[in-house]
């Protein structure tokens, strides 16, 4: 009798085990809105004409940028959706510098609280692995209804640069995993809309398309490159960024 008492319970637990366990992939889009004044005024004068009309047409478009998330529950990679074919346009040029910026994929490991992301810059491999950011969410009654689910709307803070930026968020507890677009987590359920403000830019990830999945999603991991911390890889690329002007200010050619 013990035995299979001690059995039920071993079932029990594996069942709601499995049913904790959510294999999700989302389809997200990234808007970006900026002022379009202020960012021809940061066009240097001489070419400031030759790019103007192209920057205004540009924004008046609008700059949309797809990416997605897949998640095994624990672990998640997001990641910018590459072009398909020649004939889809990569948008202009505001969207190519958003593009070249954010390449590598973000993985994120709740449990175990950190979140890996590549990048190149000036010729070096890196591999940042930091800590997961506290985003100091407050969860509000409101709610919303998102890639058909329905969701509930917190606030929170975003650190950049040490600078401290508000986030509005959306969430959906039916996909109870706490993780979210880009660096967003921490919310108990998948998060599926933010806002924020960064470098001068207002920025909404809205999910378009969720899917849930029966078999396990593999979690490709990301390695390689010098691995740092977010304020290591800024020490470095400040300290590159002096050099580069005092080589300048003296006159030495750099280009052999």
């Amino acid at each position: 009798m013990k035995n299979l008492f001690l059995g039920l319970i071993f079932l029990i637990s594996a069942h709601l085990f499995a049913q904790e366990k959510q294999f999700v992939e989302i389809s997200y889009l990234m808007e970006v809105q900026m002022d379009v004044e202020q960012i021809i005024s940061q066009v240097p004068q001489e070419y400031r004409a030759m790019v103007a009309d192209q920057i205004r047409q540009e924004l008046a478009e609008g700059i949309y940028i797809d990416y997605t998330l897949v998640t095994n529950s624990n672990e998640s990679v997001y990641q910018m959706v590459e072009q398909i074919n020649n004939s889809q346009t990569r948008g202009g040029m505001i969207a190519q510098q958003v593009r070249s910026f954010d390449k590598g994929v973000t993985y994120k490991n709740i449990n175990e609280n950190y979140y890996l992301k590549p990048i190149d810059a000036f010729g070096t491999s890196y591999l940042l692995k930091d800590d997961l950011q506290n985003h100091r969410w407050e969860i509000t009654r409101d709610k919303q209804e998102i890639a058909g689910y329905e969701t509930r709307f917190a606030t929170g803070i975003l650190e950049i640069n040490d600078s401290i930026t508000p986030v509005k968020a959306w969430f959906a507890p039916k996909i109870a995993i706490k993780d979210g677009p880009g660096s967003f987590w921490g919310l108990p359920g998948m998060i599926l809309k933010t806002e924020f403000e960064m470098n001068g830019a207002h920025v909404i990830i809205t999910a378009k398309e969720i899917k849930v999945r029966e078999k396990p999603l593999v979690i490709k991991k990301p390695s390689g490159g010098k691995e740092v911390t977010i304020v290591e890889f800024q020490n470095e690329m400040k300290a590159i960024q002096e050099k580069y002007q005092e080589m300048m200010g003296e006159g030495v050619d750099i280009s052999e």
